[in-house]
């Protein structure tokens, strides 16, 4: 069964094409904003993504190349009302599968979903690389790995899907809070994670610390 993520923030049309796509077999669900997408992806495993890019918290074309970066095995087929040539080989080149336009039949929709499902596979991570597994809360790095708290696992996630520095206080209200002294606590466990690190891991943590803006990765983290 194909798990699908529509990413659509019309809810009603969202509507439609998730019971169209479900009566087919598939599992389907359903994020309105970026954000909620991020947030569903932590969730669990999603093989398909359809992506409309005229988000009301981030554009689309600068959600693709992140997905890709992120999630390398994910079939991603945009699905907009962006029609003028020029929009789909931007969107091609930046890494999305399928490129369709609305209107569009569901039938339609169905059948590139079922074709990319077939096609797609998740490549095996590079050596070297760090794996953050969200559903196991682990780190992984040549083969050694780290058990997470789920504090740990949401702090970790939040940097590695933004590409800017996270402020101290989003990730304070992450943890369950938003006083002075949570961001303490956020440094605390800065320190818990790092000393972790090298000690499971035989590797400093590769996490900056930016005075004034927050915390950012020195390297990319891949998802799984």
């Amino acid at each position: 069964m194909t798990q699908i993520l529509i990413v659509e923030d019309n809810d009603a049309y969202a509507g439609d094409m998730a019971e169209f796509l479900a009566e087919r077999g598939h599992a389907v669900a359903l994020a309105s904003s970026a954000g909620a997408m991020w947030a569903a992806l932590s969730q669990g495993q999603v093989a398909v993504i359809v992506l409309d890019l005229g988000l009301p918290d981030e554009d689309g074309f600068d959600v693709i190349p992140r997905m890709r970066q992120l999630y390398p095995g994910i079939g991603l087929l945009v699905l907009t009302g962006r029609a003028a040539f020029d929009n789909r080989i931007l969107g091609l080149r930046l890494g999305a599968d399928h490129y369709l336009t609305k209107p569009i039949k569901f039938a339609e929709l169905a059948a590139h979903i079922e074709a990319l499902e077939r096609r797609v596979r998740a490549p095996e991570p590079a050596p070297g690389t760090w794996i953050l597994r969200m559903s196991a809360r682990q780190l992984e790095l040549t083969g050694r790995v780290i058990d997470l708290t789920e504090k740990e696992c949401h702090f970790l996630h939040l940097l590695t899907i933004n590409t800017r520095p996270v402020p101290r206080q989003l990730i304070a209200a992450g943890m369950g809070g938003a006083e002075l002294e949570d961001g303490r606590r956020v440094d605390m466990l800065v320190y818990r994670l790092r000393k972790k690190a090298r000690s499971g891991l035989g590797c400093d943590l590769p996490l900056r610390s930016a005075y004034g803006e927050g915390y950012s990765l020195s390297a990319g983290f891949t998802l799984a």
